[in-house]
């Protein structure tokens, strides 16, 4: 059976998942908003819309593994 710690341990995670979700959406978006501003793509815009799009992968496969 489980305990009440083990439901709010769940929502915490499930939580703390949501926020790097979108977080990972905001730096993917912010790597777009730079490549749009600037008119051509450098290599920190390429890097933060990598890390943006793999974190976002990440946090999906984790939420539905588990």
């Amino acid at each position: 059976m489980p305990s009440e710690a083990d439901e709010q341990l769940e929502s915490i995670r499930r939580l703390l998942l949501s926020v790097v979700l979108l977080l990972g959406v905001g730096v993917a978006a912010l790597g777009d908003i730079a490549v749009a501003v600037r008119g051509y793509e450098t290599l920190i815009q390429t890097v933060a819309r990598a890390t943006g799009i793999v974190s976002v992968i990440v946090v999906i496969v984790q939420i539905f593994s588990g």
